[in-house]
């Protein structure tokens, strides 16, 4: 008894697998050279408009915690100029492969950025978290062409 139930177990998690597979492989779009171009164009535009409105919009903390937003406005020059290697390394014309460790570079950024924008008590204005959630948006459509292969 025990070992069908184990078995039967063991043939959905398969069937699952399989199933999900297409999707995953679905989301892995071929090389478009001239779209990943813009769209590094678009994110530059974007993360240099968070700077701004980074700059512009001071946290709504006391005092005692403005070290987070000083914190956070590295973490955002830091991504403009990452971003800004990016789209000059494509503008340049340098392939998937050649720019793989920069895009992961951003993606590894993103998570810092996001765990400042979504504090609920005190954080950063609107206009900031919008402006991440912007460069979340085109990182996120940025991802499929990278994907692993």
């Amino acid at each position: 008894m025990n070992s069908v139930r184990n078995r039967t177990i063991y043939l959905i998690i398969i069937l699952m697998a399989l199933g999900v597979a297409p999707l995953v492989r679905a989301e892995v779009k071929p090389w478009n050279a001239s779209a990943v171009l813009q769209l590094s164009d678009d994110l530059f535009a974007a993360a240099r408009q968070l700077g701004i409105e980074c700059r512009m919009s001071p946290p709504k903390y006391d005092d005692a915690s403005s070290s987070d937003h000083l914190e956070f406005r590295y973490h955002v020059r830091h991504f403009v100029s990452v971003a800004n290697d990016l789209s000059q390394a494509l503008e340049d014309g340098k392939s998937m492969m050649e720019t793989q460790p920069i895009f992961e570079t951003l993606m590894s950024m993103m998570p810092e950025l996001k765990r400042y924008s979504d504090k609920k008590t005190g954080g950063p204005w609107p206009v900031v978290s919008k402006s991440v959630v912007k460069v979340d948006e085109i990182v996120e459509e940025l991802s499929p062409y990278y994907a692993p292969r």
